[in-house]
């Protein structure tokens, strides 16, 4: 048999049975195979825990490249900048994938057999083939084509992701209705579902959320109009997630099992990128001393841009804010900025991280070094309590600029002088922020007011979907309290987009005071110039219209767990804004984006200078090469990271 088959059928398929049972007392009818005597619920168990992933994959598919693409973090040095490492696939991710969905495919299979005798088996077969759905998508987001009838004990054939789209909308569809909720679990079989304790219900409802994700990812295609459909039939009835109560996320631990979370790995930086920085600050009417009276000494004025250093910070790039350090905490940020984000030295906050936890004794000064060109230490940079965020490109090649600058470009810099991500993200928990989200609330609404925007039928408005997915992730941050006035803010952020969903005038220049790094410090003024819109990646070239909006909420709300989420939005739609690569290398070593040069951003945005794709394992290649070459066939394009997916933008121009 081959490799590729033996990976999809799950080779030792019993041997790791977890949380709702013990392998030696399931295996109790000498008359059945092992598998038939296993409770079906026991590999679905096995199937929601495999795809937590463990830290060892965990770290590699989250954070060095779905989260390095979604500029979740300042750069993880990945997938942000077209590069690729396939051991993470092969030894990881793939293995990963494989295991859930044999497990899954298992499970759908043996409840079918015992569901006309135990009706509880027919739903724990659609709670399977939703589940089969999301880890099915989650393959097609990454990689593209897939192998619809991946381990059903014949060798794979790939499908296209036209296909796998669509049999993933109408598994969703059947699922869901064939779904009884008048049939109660016991209670041992409710601790095999560590989601919802099979709550029937409340799997109905993940079925018609997930339904609307995926079929509005499908709106640049010449299939939109057949996903609208499949969009307004499971929106129609309001009966997707909406609350906390309903939410798919799952307790989290800081261990090494499947269950641990991703972002627990004390060497991973996990420092704020300047996409997030920027998107944060001045977001909204909610000053920092309101959240925190003792931080108000540090903040400062949105019109002052900080200490600008052009010798040590690259130019090339069109982040409006390039080169200025701010030397403090912006007046104004975003509520959710001091619950996600440790500010350096700041420790007092309750999201304080252990010095311990970072590998590494964080700086408590919080400085670092600026250098001289003969590598001399020239200018100490204190980086505490100030709000700014790392370039992507910083750790791409060689620039004789970031060559002088140890703040971006050694880990004791970034650990000493950059917001990272709070202590939950570093510990995990079982409740809270410590919990790792894979649907919630607020996506729901965020996905009807896009919905609703297109003219889409939905139960309700666009407006009140959008507010309310903005209070759904404040709920979900404990800071309810700031939503109103959060919401009636007419403020620009970094990039030109306010909150009100109502005020939509573009922004224009203002005038600005900063200082002057290598003279003393002294004052100087100058313009602050928003985003050249006519040269953004986004096709409705607007800073702040309403679709704007929606999708910088979106994005924020999905940090950091649904990053994968948040880096289809941007490949579907160029939103929200993503500066581009700053480096001043000719070309970055080693990367698929071969189109990027170190002027790209003089002539704007294009989706060739954003990661596309995750490459197949060349484990793939080498067990089945006739199937390899299918896939990539499928693909339209060579297997790297920059050929765009069926959906995308990139796709579809």
């Amino acid at each position: 048999m081959k490799t590729i088959n033996k990976l999809f059928l799950g080779l030792g398929l019993l041997s790791s049975f977890t949380a709702c049972s013990d392998f030696e007392d399931i295996n109790t009818d000498p008359t059945k195979t092992p598998i038939e005597s296993t409770l079906p619920e026991y590999f679905l168990n096995n199937a929601i825990g495999k795809i937590q992933m463990d830290p060892s994959t965990g770290e590699r598919v989250y954070y060095l490249n779905w989260g390095d693409a979604a500029r979740t973090f300042g750069e993880a040095g990945m997938l942000s900048v077209g590069l690729y490492d396939d051991s993470y696939m092969t030894n990881f991710y793939y293995p990963c994938l494989a295991s859930t969905i044999t497990y899954v495919t298992t499970a759908i299979n043996e409840a079918a057999k015992r569901a006309e005798t135990e009706p509880f088996y027919k739903n724990v077969e659609q709670f399977s083939r939703i589940w089969r759905a999301m880890v099915i998508a989650q393959f097609a987001d990454s990689f593209g084509p897939y192998p619809l009838n991946a381990a059903q004990g014949e060798n794979p054939t790939f499908n296209s992701v036209e296909e796998t789209y669509f049999f993933i909308l109408s598994e969703l569809q059947a699922a869901a209705k064939a779904i009884d909720t008048s049939i109660n679990p016991t209670e041992d079989q409710a601790k095999c579902d560590p989601a919802y304790g099979f709550v029937a219900s409340k799997w109905v409802k993940l079925a018609n959320s997930l339904r609307m994700r995926y079929a509005m990812r499908l709106t640049n295609t010449n299939r939109a109009n057949d996903a609208q459909k499949h969009f307004e039939e499971a929106c129609k009835d309001g009966n997707y997630i909406k609350d906390q109560a309903d939410m798919l996320w799952f307790k989290s631990d800081n261990g090494w099992n499947d269950y641990t979370s991703p972002y627990t790995r004390t060497w991973n930086l996990q420092a704020l990128s300047v996409t997030m920085a920027n998107l944060m600050n001045n977001f909204g009417d909610i000053k920092v001393e309101t959240q925190r009276p003792d931080l108000k000494a540090y903040t400062k004025a949105n019109n002052y841009m900080g200490i600008r250093y052009d010798k040590h910070f690259v130019g090339n790039t069109d982040d409006p804010a390039k080169q200025y350090w701010l030397d403090g905490i912006p007046e104004y940020l975003d509520p959710r900025a001091l619950k996600m984000f440790w500010i350096v030295n700041d420790n007092d906050a309750e999201n304080a991280i252990p010095s311990d936890r970072k590998g590494t004794s964080i700086n408590p000064e919080g400085s670092e070094l600026l250098l001289d060109d003969e590598g001399k230490q020239t200018i100490k940079v204190k980086g505490s309590y100030t709000w700014n965020g790392v370039p992507t490109g910083s750790s791409t090649s060689w620039s004789p600029t970031l060559s002088k600058n140890r703040l971006i470009t050694t880990g004791s810099g970034i650990r000493s002088c950059y917001p990272l991500w709070g202590k939950e993200y570093c510990t995990g928990g079982e409740e809270g922020l410590g919990r790792v989200v894979f649907f919630g609330a607020w996506e729901s609404y965020f996905l009807v007011a896009e919905a609703a925007l297109r003219n889409w039928s939905t139960d309700m408005g666009d407006k009140a979907a959008y507010e309310a997915g903005v209070r759904a992730s404040f709920d979900y941050f404990g800071i309810s309290e700031y939503a109103t006035d959060y919401l009636a803010s007419e403020r620009y952020n970094r990039v030109g987009t306010s909150v009100s969903y109502d005020h939509t005038a573009e922004p224009s220049s203002f005038a600005t005071t900063y200082k002057d790094g290598y003279n003393n410090n002294a004052e100087k003024s100058g313009t602050y110039n928003y985003p050249d819109a006519s040269k953004i990646l986004y096709k409705g070239h607007k800073l702040n219209d309403k679709l704007t909006k929606i999708i910088t909420q979106k994005y924020l709300a999905q940090m950091p767990y649904l990053v994968q989420e948040a880096w289809s939005d941007h490949r579907r739609l160029g939103l929200p804004f993503f500066d581009m690569t700053a480096n001043e290398a000719t070309v970055m070593t080693g990367s698929d984006m071969t189109e990027w040069k170190n002027n790209s951003w003089q002539s704007g945005q294009s989706w060739k200078y954003y990661p596309q794709r995750m490459r197949y394992p060349q484990s793939l290649l080498t067990s089945d090469e006739a199937a390899y070459n299918h896939a990539v066939e499928l693909l339209g394009g060579k297997d790297n990271t920059m050929t765009p997916l069926w959906w995308s933008m990139g796709a579809n121009q």
